[in-house]
């Protein structure tokens, strides 16, 4: 198996190494950035890349190296860590099926069971989990949201209520595991790349309302 590590800090990387190294099976690269790690991962072709997406959760604007960094969840398994004490989960959260994400603190678990088990990370063993963690209502609630849209206005445009706006919102801090919008914003600064509008590949979210209308279509022709 082929790992990449991308890690900015030293200690960090050599602590990474020293789990890993256990097991002789696994072939590990390592970069201090993403920018560096894009001219190398082409070539090597991991099959998990770990990243540290700590410093890339600061910035709001577009990054076409992120962007282009994420199109190879489609040959790897990637973990994103962040140095925050959120997500609050033990485990690595899938947010679709190919990217997970961590606190840093619960890096240790999951590298000492990539070092025991690595095959069960292999990229051919994902497909038991879901597309995606979040609903197409949700994705559409979560961009417009985002974008600093009142609940009024993304009630509106999707033909809900403001409560079910809320409900919506309440439900993504949930399944994301944090806190507040403070925290949510954090890491959608990074995870918006994997969804619409962003993420080019990624199928258009579709609204319950269109949902419905088009069941109603499908009935009557059908």
């Amino acid at each position: 198996m082929k790992i990449s590590i991308i890690e900015p800090c030293g200690f960090t990387r050599l602590g990474i190494f020293s789990y890993l190294v256990e097991n002789n099976n696994l072939d590990i690269i390592d970069s201090v950035n993403i920018s560096q790690a894009l001219k190398t991962i082409p070539e090597f072709k991991p099959d998990i890349i770990l990243v540290n997406m700590t410093t890339y959760c600061h910035n709001v604007e577009l990054c076409e190296e992120l962007k282009t960094f994420f199109e190879f969840r489609h040959t790897a398994r990637i973990y994103c860590y962040i140095d925050a004490n959120y997500p609050d989960s033990d485990t690595p959260l899938s947010i679709t099926r190919e990217v997970s994400i961590l606190n840093k603190q619960s890096l240790t678990y999951l590298l000492q069971r990539i070092a025991s088990d690595p095959e069960v990370f292999m990229p051919v063993n994902s497909f038991g989990i879901p597309k995606t963690l979040f609903s197409d209502q949700e994705i559409l609630v979560m961009s417009y949201w985002m974008s600093e849209m009142p609940n009024y206005r993304i009630a509106r445009k999707l033909n809900i209520s403001s409560r079910t706006v809320y409900v919506h919102k309440r439900h993504l801090a949930q399944k994301i595991k944090v806190r507040n919008r403070l925290e949510f914003c954090f890491i959608y600064n990074f995870i918006k790349y994997l969804f619409w509008p962003i993420d080019d590949i990624s199928v258009s979210p579709i609204s319950r309302q269109i949902k419905d209308d088009l069941q109603i279509i499908y009935k009557m022709y059908s």
